[in-house]
C-alpha cells in the first residue's frame, strides 16, 4: 500500500471516531447538564448564545491560540534541541485529548458519568504513557487524539451556540484556519520548519506512512541505506489536518433531522479530497497547506446533500 492510501486510511478512521465521539457528547449533553461543562468555549464568550457576534469572536479566539501555540513551538524547537519538554507536551495532549474519546465510548455503554471519566482518563494516560514508552504506537495515538479534539470542539461550539451559529462559528474558524495555513506554508514557511523539527522527534502531532524497498540479496548494507533514501517515500500529515474536518463533520450534525447524514458527507468530501492532494504531493514531491482543500472538499460535499434536499 503506498504512503498516500496509508494517510488517507488513517484519515477516514480519525473521521469516524471523531464523528461517534462528537455525536454521543452533543447527544449526551441534552440529558446531563454536568457535560457541558466539557465545552473549550470560555465563559465570557458565551454570554449570548443567539449572537452570530459572539459565534465569531470565538473563531478568532481559536485561531489566536493556535498562533500563540505555533509561535511558542517554533521559538522552542529552534533553541531548544533536547526531548524532554516535547515527550511531555505529548504526554499531556495525548492524555487529554484520548480520554474524551474513551469516555465517550464509556457514556455509549451505558456507564455512570463519573465512572466513565476515570475509566476515560485512566485509558487516556494509558495510551500516553505507552508512546512515551513506545513509539511504534505514534499513529494510533495521533488519531485517537485527533478525533478526540475534534469531537471535543465541534461539540463545544454546536453546543454553546446552537443552531445555526455554532455551525456559523465553525465556519468561521476553519475559513480564518486555511488562510492561516496557506500563509504558514507558503510565506512564513514557519509551517514547514515546525513539521520538520517535530516528525525527527517522533512526536504523535502526526499521522506518518513510509514505503521503503526491501533489501536486495548480497546488496552492502551502506548500499541498501543510500538507496533506501533516495527510492523510499515518507508522508506525514499533521494532527490539526485529522481533528479539523472531524469538527466540521460533528459541528454538521446538529443542522437538522439527517444530521448523520451530513456528518458521514462532510467525511467522505473531506477524505476524497485529502486523497487527491496526497497523490499530487506524493508524485510531485512537495509541501502543499493541507487544510483548505480538505475542508472544501467537505463543505462542497455537505452543499450537495443539503441541495439534493435529504
Amino acid at each position: 500500500m503506498k504512503p498516500y492510501h496509508q494517510v488517507a486510511v488513517f484519515f477516514a478512521i480519525t473521521q469516524m471516531i471523531g464523528i461517534f465521539s462528537g455525536i454521543v457528547l452533543i447527544q449526551a449533553a441534552l440529558v446531563d447538564e454536568t457535560i457541558r461543562e466539557f465545552s473549550v468555549v470560555p465563559p465570557f464568550m458565551s454570554t449570548n448564545q443567539n449572537s452570530p457576534v459572539d459565534a465569531l469572536a470565538t473563531s478568532l479566539l481559536f485561531i489566536f491560540y493556535i498562533l500563540f501555540g505555533a509561535v511558542m513551538i517554533v521559538i522552542i524547537s529552534r533553541y531548544y534541541k533536547g526531548m524532554m519538554f516535547f515527550r511531555l507536551l505529548e504526554l499531556m495532549v495525548i492524555a487529554s485529548a484520548s480520554a474524551i474519546v474513551f469516555f465517550t465510548i464509556g457514556i455509549y455503554l451505558g456507564l455512570d458519568f463519573t465512572i466513565a471519566f476515570l475509566v476515560g482518563g485512566g485509558a487516556g494516560f494509558a495510551l500516553a504513557a505507552l508512546k512515551f514508552f513506545v513509539v511504534e504506537v505514534k499513529n494510533t495515538a495521533a488519531i485517537i487524539s485527533s478525533a478526540g479534539v475534534g469531537a471535543l470542539f465541534g461539540f463545544s461550539l454546536s453546543t454553546t451556540f446552537g443552531v445555526p451559529f455554532g455551525f456559523l462559528s465553525t465556519v468561521g474558524f476553519i475559513l480564518l484556519l486555511s488562510i492561516y495555513d496557506y500563509i504558514a506554508v507558503f510565506k512564513t514557511k514557519h509551517m514547514i520548519e515546525m513539521a520538520r523539527e517535530l516528525s525527527t522527534r517522533q512526536l504523535s502531532f502526526a499521522v506518518t506512512a513510509k514505503n521503503i524497498p526491501a533489501r536486495k540479496p548480497h546488496e552492502k548494507r551502506e548500499e541498501y541505506v543510500e538507496r533506501a533514501m533516495n527510492e523510499g517515500e515518507r508522508l506525514d500529515l499533521g494532527t490539526g489536518d485529522l481533528s479539523v474536518p472531524a469538527m466540521i463533520s460533528v459541528s454538521a450534525f446538529t443542522l437538522g433531522p439527517s444530521g448523520l447524514l451530513y456528518s458521514l458527507a462532510v467525511a467522505a468530501g473531506s477524505t476524497l479530497s485529502l486523497f487527491f492532494l496526497l497523490q499530487f504531493v506524493s508524485r510531485r514531491r512537495v509541501f502543499l497547506p493541507a487544510l483548505p482543500p480538505i475542508c472544501l472538499g467537505g463543505m462542497v460535499a455537505l452543499l450537495l446533500v443539503k441541495l439534493a434536499g435529504l
